[in-house]
C-alpha cells in the first residue's frame, strides 16, 4: 500500500513555512481551502477524501489561517473532530503550523 503525507492549507494561509515542511515530506496529497469554502464543508471534504482515500497517510501537515485571536476570533480547536479523526488516521500523527511570526 503507498504512503501518503496530507498536508491541509486552509484559507488565509501563511505559505512561508512551507520550504522548510516540505523537505520533511514525501509524496504529498494537497487539500486547500477554497476562498468560497465554509470551514465546516472544508473539514468535511477533508474527512470524505481521507475516508475514501485507499493511500495510508504517513503524516498529516496543517498550515494554518492567518490568527484571528487577537481580534477576539477562536483559537484552533485541537479536539475538533475533524482535527481528532485525521490525526489518529495518520502513523506520524498531526503537525501544525501556525501563522508565522512577523517582525
Amino acid at each position: 500500500m503507498t504512503t501518503v503525507n496530507l498536508l491541509v492549507v486552509e484559507r488565509n494561509a501563511d505559505w512561508s513555512q512551507w520550504s522548510t515542511i516540505s523537505r520533511s515530506l514525501s509524496a504529498v496529497l494537497m487539500l486547500v481551502q477554497q476562498p468560497d469554502e465554509t470551514n465546516d464543508a472544508f473539514h468535511a471534504r477533508i474527512l470524505k477524501r481521507v475516508a475514501n482515500d485507499r493511500q495510508l497517510l504517513d503524516r498529516v501537515v496543517l498550515l494554518r489561517a492567518r490568527s484571528t485571536a487577537a481580534a477576539g476570533g477562536d483559537e484552533l480547536d485541537l479536539k475538533a473532530p475533524w482535527l481528532e479523526h485525521i490525526g489518529a488516521t495518520a502513523r506520524g500523527g498531526l503537525r501544525v503550523y501556525p501563522e508565522a511570526a512577523t517582525a
